[in-house]
């Protein structure tokens, strides 16, 4: 983001995404045996140097970068160690409040909780136990048993969801008697009257699917709906994500824009508003991450300074990582990140292609203009850009969700802002309920749209292995906007990392 010219420049924001790799691999390498690690950090290092030979930083940034890189390992080592080798174990009282409560059958309830305490100490992370009493969210409760941290392995790709949200430890309970009675927190209040509300006037299936896609929480959706649009590939519009945050600050700023407030006031009216619904939502890396890039928008054009998406989206990824460093392993994160990064690297480039077709003049015609190119480019570099990450996830590839997201995704978003202006003004005047029953019709006619395109068949089961993802990864990155070469070399390239994957693939 350098300043508009004739003012001062205060730094150079090209450097951003070199400390964001530079960070992200340090961090990365708490994952590898010490062995592979130091192999990394030598190769980065030379990386580095021959940056610095051609004259692309200077010596300062080159000791930064190495010095960033040690510091994202020694960070994540740092919490590593903290998240399983500190905390309470072993035989004892603990006590602890009940933040959810899930009825098992035959009386038997599972309790999570948070806020433990033993022996007078305080100790971070929650604990999960079964007991045959159904406790209120919000309760402070004391048991007797035994409690061991289960350790945070990196391995798994959805490990890191409980280090996010704050899962340490596992009891087994003996004895355990109610404390005092407790008031759940803010956050529950809220949500469980909003399921109220959406449920009560939208019916159960409507009710839970917009539910979910405010709130992201997909427990109370049918699990047909939930099944057909993950093989479809469109099951994240129900998982809070990026697109939430965009929608909901695009709603909000078309008003505010409206009536002529400037952007340095709207940044100050949207900054608390995006705090409250991260809250809410849990502090999802997706939600912080489009938060921060809005917020960064914002204040650049407050500045007159160019908003550039590379850095603005390293300088998130850095925020987010030197705070919680090990989310580099959580789901949300990687998928929120690669997904912008997939969309601003190869969605220009693919519009561009698709109208110097022909494109633009085909759908002139129709009445479409270039907007359906610049969609349509947008659900391709999106979905590319996914692709081994989903299969890792669903075990499965859908082409078709390519063409569904240009129909979901605008069905997702108009119903996202209907339901959630629905649910304010009915939790203020009941009477608005009509309005949500009224607009049930979006979320029942997209969870028709998910089964019939799933009763299609058109997805394929697959794993990616990891040398089929480097080389795809490698190959998306560097015919994107941001590599340099020529458009000539890129083609080139990419059919050839095309013809590589294809080896992978289908020949081993």
């Amino acid at each position: 983001m350098d300043q508009a010219e004739g003012k001062l420049r205060l730094f150079n924001v090209r450097y951003v995404p070199l400390f964001a790799l530079a960070l992200i691999l340090g961090i990365f390498t708490v994952k590898v045996s010490i062995i592979v690690a130091i192999i990394l950090w030598v190769v980065a290092i030379f990386a580095f140097l021959a940056l610095l030979f051609t004259k692309n930083i200077k010596w300062p940034i080159a000791v930064a970068l190495v010095a960033v890189l040690f510091l994202g390992y020694g960070i994540a080592r740092l919490e590593l160690h903290y998240r399983n080798d500190v905390g309470v174990h072993g035989r004892g009282e603990v006590t602890c409040r009940v933040t959810s409560v899930t009825d098992e059958g035959d009386g038997i309830y599972i309790i999570t909780a948070d806020k433990v305490s033993a022996g007078g100490k305080s100790f971070m992370g929650g604990v999960a136990f079964s007991s045959g009493e159904a406790f209120e969210v919000g309760d402070r409760v004391t048991f007797y048993g035994e409690i061991e941290i289960i350790p945070l392995d990196l391995s798994g790709i959805y490990e890191a969801l409980k280090y996010r949200k704050g899962e340490k430890y596992l009891a087994t309970v003996e004895e355990i008697r109610l404390v005092e009675k407790g008031a759940p927190p803010l956050s529950y209040t809220i949500k469980s009257g909003a399921k109220d509300i959406l449920i009560s006037t939208k019916g159960e299936r409507a009710g839970a699917f917009s539910y979910a896609m405010i709130f992201g929480d997909a427990d109370e959706m049918w699990e047909s709906d939930k099944q057909a649009m993950r093989e479809i590939g469109v099951a994240h519009i129900f998982a809070i994500s990026g697109l939430h945050v965009a929608v909901l600050a695009g709603a909000i700023l078309f008003f505010l824009r409206k009536c002529r407030v400037k952007d340095g006031i709207s940044l100050l009216i949207l900054l608390p508003i995006f705090g409250f619904y991260a809250y809410l939502v849990g502090f999802t890396p997706s939600v912080l991450r489009a938060a921060i890039m809005t917020s960064l928008s914002l204040l650049a054009s407050h500045l007159g300074m160019r908003y550039d998406d590379l850095s603005a989206l390293a300088f998130a990824a850095i925020l987010l990582l030197l705070t919680r460093p090990l989310l580099l392993f959580d789901l949300s994160f990687i998928m929120s990140f690669l997904s912008i990064f997939g969309i601003h690297s190869l969605a220009s480039p693919l519009k561009e292609a698709f109208i110097r077709r022909g494109l633009k003049e085909a759908f002139i015609r129709r009445g479409l203009k270039a907007s359906f190119a610049g969609a349509l480019s947008l659900s391709i570099a999106a979905t590319l850009a996914l692709v081994p990450i989903s299969a890792m996830v669903f075990h499965r590839i859908t082409p078709i969700g390519i063409l569904l997201n240009l129909v979901i995704v605008p069905l997702a978003s108009v119903s996202y802002i209907l339901s959630l202006v629905g649910l304010i003004l009915t939790a203020i005047i009941p009477s608005f309920g009509a309005f949500l029953s009224a607009v049930e019709y979006l979320p029942l006619l997209i969870s028709e749209i998910s089964g019939w395109a799933a009763g299609l068949g058109f997805s394929e089961e697959y794993d990616f292995a990891t040398a089929e993802t480097l080389v795809y990864y490698a190959t998306l990155a560097f015919v994107g906007k941001y590599s340099l070469a020529s458009r000539r070399v890129k083609i080139v390239s990419g059919g050839i990392g095309l013809g590589v994957l294809s080896i992978l693939i289908f020949a081993i």
